[in-house]
This record gives C-alpha cells, structure tokens and sequence, in this order.
C-alpha cells in the first residue's frame, strides 16, 4: 500500500491528504469521505448535496422515460379464415387469433394461411399501431388477392374532443359507404364528426361482395377504416336489366304481339313509366335504403333537402365527380344535388 502525498482538488479546495491510505476497504474509505468534508464549510456541504439530489433526479427521470419508451403500449389484434401464421417485421409470432401488444409505431405485418389445399395468397401490409390503441386486421383468404376480402381498424388522434371518420378502399376505388342505415357516399370518405361510439359500417360496389365492419368511435380520435372488398365469381353476379329510357319514358305500354310466347321468351324488367322529358335527364336506380337524399351542394357533409325514389326521372343541370344536379321540386329549392353512382344520366 503507498500514502497519498499529492494535493487533491474538490470543488474548489486544494486538501492535503497525508495520513489517509488508499484501501479497498468501506471502513478507511468513509473515514477518507469524512476527513474531505471536515474541510468544507456547511454552505459548501448544503450546495453539495443539492448538487447530488438534483442530479440523481436527473438520472431517475432519464431513466424512467427511457423505460416507458421501450414498453409495449399499441395493441395488435389479428383474425383471419382459415387460421394463418402471423409475421411482424419478418419475425414469426403465433398463429391466429392473435393478440400481441407492441411498441407504438410502424410494423410490417405478413400472414400465411394455414391451407394445402387449396393454395390460397398470403398477405402482407403495414400497419401503424397507435398508443393505448387496438389496431384490429381481419382477412379472409382466398385463391387469390382479388377474391380475398378484409379490413383494418384503428383510430388515430386528432385535435379536439369530437370523433371523426375515414374510410378507405384497397379494392375497389369509390365503394358506396353506409353509416348506420345512411348513405354517406364513396370512398376515399372522410367524415369530420361522428358521434362517439359504436357503429356499423357497409361498404359495397357493382360486382364486389359487400362488406359489414362493426367499429366503435372514440373522441379525440379519428377511427379509420381500410377495406378490401372481394370480387364475385361470375356465377355470384347479378345480371343488369338492359335499361330501354325511350319506352319507358313515354308512359305508353308496348304492343304485346298475339299468339302464345314462345319458350326462349323472357319478360324484361322495366321502369315504371315516368313523364317524357328531354335529354339529358337522369334516372333514379335502386338503392339500399328505397331512396336518394338530395343535397344542397355536392358533399356528402352538405345539408339533405329532400329525397327522391327510384324510377323518378328528372332533368339534368350540371354534372360533377360523383354529383349530378337535377332539377327537381322541393318546398325550398327547384335543384338539388344527387349521388351519381345510384342514377343513370341520359344525354
């Protein structure tokens, strides 16, 4: 062991330690410890340990919040048919139903189903998981992309305390969407406010199977929903009715020739007769809800002014994307606004 005979410098003091012997022992070490503080003056002493108290808060909240980085706070839920294997950012999790929480951010997800026969397609996506949020992925495989369906749910902040809507499609573009039994229009839909909680959502398009996603709105968050709709087999479709506008227009029924009808004979499903108008006019088709709401301006956010049925005629005003101004008679106004995707326009 060897003395220590250098002057030391600590916070401002040059101490002399001569009798002090550097020893891996805690007793001689507390006994050097005491003899440097013997020197200090208690402002000195109070200032050091509030030096150390500040520091050690310092470190515990660094620590802390370095901590709560690190942990697991978004929430994956996953369920598919038939049951698949679960990836996440390449890594192999589990099977479905799969429920895992994460660290919030964005993940690469990649589900395998669990099928020989037949080969169905995998999917793969990213997702964005949220803090304190379950983002939930449904699928439903089949032979191939087109033919498999799904949808994934989350919600993601938004300023304020009211809920929002957002309502996307992978396949196809401009799906009609229905909230709670009321049309709102096609996607890509984005709905300001909706009132907080559950809701039920149906999204559908000519020659795709319609799709019903039960979610629930949160304040302060925007629920946003991304669908992927399934082509039908050619089998699944519904043939159109031709439409023939001349006849059914005129209000006259047609000839019915005499004679027994022969047996490749079909009855064609026609209009009921409207008034004669000129061109171009608008014909109301079928719509889920037995109606067409009328709107003041070409939004689905605009104020509704009236409704229409299908089979009505109406002549044309203007046309816009998704929107078609027709002249019509309401206690307020003579025009409205109508969704192009439920009328057949003639020009």
């Amino acid at each position: 062991m060897g003395v220590l005979q250098t002057p030391a410098l600590l916070l401002g003091y040059r101490i002399k330690l001569h009798n002090f012997t550097i020893c891996p022992s805690p007793a001689m070490n507390y006994k050097l410890i005491y003899g440097i503080i013997r020197f200090m003056t208690p402002k000195k002493i109070v200032a050091l340990i509030f030096i150390f108290a500040g520091l050690g808060t310092v470190a515990a909240f660094g620590t802390v919040s370095f901590l709560r980085s690190r942990k697991p706070t978004a929430a994956l839920k996953i369920e598919t048919t038939p049951a698949a294997t679960v990836f996440v950012d390449n890594v192999q999790m589990g099977q479905t139903p799969f429920e895992k929480t994460f660290r919030p951010g964005e993940v690469t997800v990649k589900l395998i189903p669990d099928s020989v026969s037949p080969a169905l397609t995998t999917y793969q996506t990213k997702v964005r998981l949220t803090n304190q949020v379950f983002t939930v992925i449904k699928r439903e495989f089949a032979e191939s992309d087109s033919q498999s369906s799904g949808e994934i749910i989350s919600l993601q902040p938004q300023p304020g305390k009211t809920s929002g809507l957002s309502v996307i499609t992978s396949g196809p573009d401009s799906a009609s969407v229905t909230l709670d039994g009321q049309p709102q229009g096609l996607t890509p839909l984005s709905l300001a406010s909706v009132s907080p909680g559950d809701h039920q959502l149906v999204i559908s398009a000519p020659d795709y199977a319609s799709r019903t996603v039960s979610a629930k709105a949160v304040a302060g968050f925007k629920l946003t929903v991304n669908v992927k709709l399934a082509v039908l087999n050619s089998d699944q479709l519904t043939p159109t009715p031709e439409a023939q506008p001349d006849q059914s227009l005129t209000g006259t029924p047609s000839a019915t020739p005499a004679g027994k009808p022969t047996p490749t004979s079909k009855p064609k499903n026609t209009l009921p007769p409207t008034p004669t108008l000129a061109r171009p006019y608008v014909l109301i088709s079928s719509t889920p809800t037995g109606f067409l709401r009328v709107r003041s301006s070409p939004s689905t956010s605009a104020p509704e002014i009236g409704q229409v049925k299908p089979g009505e005629a109406f002549p044309l005003l203007e046309s816009q994307l998704g929107w078609l101004l027709i002249k019509v008679s309401l206690p307020a106004t003579s025009s409205g606004w109508i969704s192009s995707q439920y009328a057949q326009k003639f020009e």
